[in-house]
């Protein structure tokens, strides 16, 4: 016999599958769409936060760069460093290509680099290896070129400088008192400040320097692990020409007029970190501001490589 209550089960089973017979499938498809959907709304979510992240760093390294001047080279030494210009209609930066120069330095900027390599070859705390002479470091070529073209000079590829790095900006700086010197120019307080932030690095700038004494630049180094009374001594007993200080230290000594950096023709600011905050970004900040004269500025930074794009409208 057959079963008539099951027949009939088969039966309404069959009549709703045949009713429906894309339920299944219209469940799963509704299903994909609301994830499609919500998927375009996190990407759309997603690139609005880049956009706005890249529009908060672009502000960061805009303000990073406030107290530089219109026209700044790009890592130089690299194959295809740039140079970026202020563009006062747009407000916006601009990039043109690097410049070349047909001139070379001056025998007496080689003469100091090679007193401060033969100096630091013969200094147990150095390890640097000398693979060729100082003189014909890249980078350096191209920071002369940089500098005795007017524009300021900003190193994104990390936060420190090197000693190769250090001893063309002083070279370079000692060359240019020598020549303004001759030609009859005299000095109101120092020539270079760099500031840097630490005693550490302090020492390590300072033992680049010493060995420009011979030619007649003194340096004097100001940090708080040092009298203030015996550094206000040394400044006014030296009038520097290079000073080398930590930006809290420089701040206590302006404030009592020990020292007048109105004048400085040349500032380093070494260990600059992202994102451009901080006690040190603002002591810059602060000491930027004691400045009057015609300066020129070199900034060592971690911006990474995405600095020049993020920056370029």
């Amino acid at each position: 016999m057959i079963d008539t209550g099951k027949l009939n089960s088969n039966r309404k089973r069959s009549s709703k599958e045949e009713k429906n017979p894309m339920n299944k499938k219209v469940g799963k498809l509704i299903k994909g769409s609301t994830n499609d959907s919500d998927s375009r709304s996190y990407m759309q979510e997603e690139e609005i936060m880049k956009s706005s992240n890249v529009e908060s760093e672009k502000s960061a390294l805009l303000k990073s760069i406030s107290f530089m001047g219109p026209e700044i080279a790009i890592n130089v030494g690299k194959p295809t460093w740039p140079i970026i210009k202020w563009d006062g209609l747009n407000h916006s930066w601009k990039e043109h290509g690097s410049e070349t120069n047909t001139g070379c330095p001056s025998k007496f900027l080689i003469m100091c680099l090679n007193s401060i390599q033969n100096a630091l070859q013969q200094h147990g705390d150095f390890s640097t290896d000398w693979e060729r002479p100082l003189f014909a470091n890249a980078w350096g070529l191209e920071f002369w070129n940089s500098y005795t073209n007017g524009k300021d000079v900003m190193e994104t590829n990390g936060g420190d400088s090197t000693v190769e790095k250090i001893a063309w900006i002083t070279s370079t700086a000692a060359d240019i008192i020598s020549m303004k010197e001759k030609e009859g120019f005299s000095f109101n307080g120092p020539f270079l400040l760099y500031l840097v932030p630490s005693q550490d690095k302090a020492y390590k700038v300072r033992q680049v320097c010493k060995s420009l004494e011979v030619v007649g630049i003194h340096t004097v180094t100001l940090h708080s692990d040092a009298s203030i009374d015996h550094q206000i001594h040394s400044l006014k007993s030296y009038e520097p020409e290079f000073v080398i200080s930590t930006p809290e230290r420089l701040l206590e000594l302006l404030s009592l007029k020990a020292v007048d950096i109105s004048a400085l023709s040349l500032l380093v600011i070494d260990g600059l970190e992202a994102p451009f905050k901080g006690t040190y970004f603002d002591a810059i900040k602060s000491i930027r501001q004691f400045i009057s004269g015609n300066l020129q500025t070199v900034v060592f930074c971690d911006c990474m490589n995405n600095f020049v794009p993020k920056l370029i409208s």
